[in-house]
């Protein structure tokens, strides 16, 4: 039942905000304190020229040693404008391309996939972090006026679709993992979330999900068999020109 009302929500709306503050998001600052956490506890290596991310919302990142840092997607605040379906970019130019709550407020998300896959060099790396469909939270979807609000008015993507998207274009998972245990419902008088305690023993109703991936992808250089080679004469005779065995 909760999935089908987000679905008819979501072609009701026709199109989805994507929040460009945590602010936007309901217990913002609790989602990006929890996504730090996990950060920290994954400690994963962040270096490079170029960092790309297609959203307004900043990583709380531990330690990065990324050069230059850009965020393009289609709010007026972005570095550059544009639309994450056609991201003008240059192929294999990225280091890292960060996606944190972006899939689930896209119509193709397939496309914004594969666009980020395009501007991603090869070995590097890409951050998704989503909203856990099975959380706890999930529940506010039975209420209309919490429905209306961020992140419960996205689209609902399971972290096995999401992954297994990522593995048809040939990523490696290097980090995935629950993070947010706790239920971060709106409250008017700003308290915390509570439930830390129970979610940590049932880490799969936390209140989101994040991976890191790596594209696996290496140039490849045929190397001609010397079994086979293209002979034009054999013993001062004339023969035929193709694959012969010497």
């Amino acid at each position: 039942m909760i999935l089908k009302s987000a679905r008819r929500l979501h072609k009701q709306a026709g199109r989805l905000q994507a929040p460009e503050h945590w602010h936007d998001l309901a217990q913002g600052r609790w989602w990006q304190r929890a996504l730090g956490q996990w950060l920290a506890q994954e400690d994963p290596i962040v270096f490079g020229e170029y960092m790309l991310t297609l959203s307004g919302l900043e990583v709380p990142w531990p330690d990065t040693r990324v050069k230059a840092k850009y965020h393009i997607y289609p709010g007026a605040e972005a570095d550059v404008k544009a639309e994450l379906t056609a991201l003008p970019i240059q192929q294999d130019t990225m280091d890292w391309v960060v996606l944190p709550f972006v899939l689930e407020y896209s119509d193709d998300p397939h496309q914004v996939l594969r666009e980020a896959d395009r501007a991603l060099r090869n070995d590097g790396h890409m951050l998704v972090v989503m909203n856990n469909p099975y959380g706890l939270h999930s529940l506010a979807r039975l209420w209309p006026r919490w429905r209306q609000r961020a992140p419960w008015q996205s689209r609902l993507f399971t972290p096995a679709r999401v992954l297994d998207w990522l593995s048809l274009l040939n990523y490696k998972v290097l980090h995935a993992g629950y993070f947010g245990y706790a239920v971060p419902w709106p409250s008017r008088h700003g308290r915390s979330p509570k439930g830390e305690r129970v979610l940590k023993h049932l880490p799969f109703l936390a209140a989101g999900y994040a991976m890191i991936v790596q594209k696996c992808e290496w140039p490849m250089t045929l190397v001609r068999d010397v079994r086979f080679q293209q002979a034009a004469t054999k013993n001062n005779v004339v023969v035929p020109a193709g694959r012969v065995q010497p």
